[in-house]
């Protein structure tokens, strides 16, 4: 009987631990590039919203034509990019793995 007890709390223990770990494996590092037509970097702001409208929403300002977004989702995304001058490009759709890092790289007009 003692030995049944161990089993089941090193299980529990076990199951805690891994329900723990999953959140931090299930996100991914986004870093953002935006280049001109020509190829020079761009600022303004780079948004990612949930294509199904539901979820959290992801954003950061480019510096130099980079930022960078921690922690975000897998799923597919709309990204949007509103420039600091000029016309922003069309939104697009973009898929963000479950984890790793991730280069976007979004075009300006």
């Amino acid at each position: 009987m003692r030995n049944i007890g161990r089993q089941l709390f090193a299980a529990l223990l076990l199951s805690i631990a891994l329900l723990t770990a999953a959140p931090a494996l299930a996100d991914a590092l986004v870093v953002v590039e935006v280049r001109t037509p020509e190829g020079e970097p761009a600022d303004g702001r780079v948004t990612l919203a949930p294509r199904s409208g539901e979820g959290q929403t992801y954003s950061c300002t480019t510096q130099g034509g980079t930022c960078r977004m921690d922690a975000v989702a897998g799923g597919m995304y709309v990204v949007r990019f509103a420039p600091r001058s000029g016309e922003a490009p069309a939104p697009r759709n973009v898929v963000i793995p479950p984890d790793g890092r991730v280069t976007l790289r979004v075009a300006t007009r």
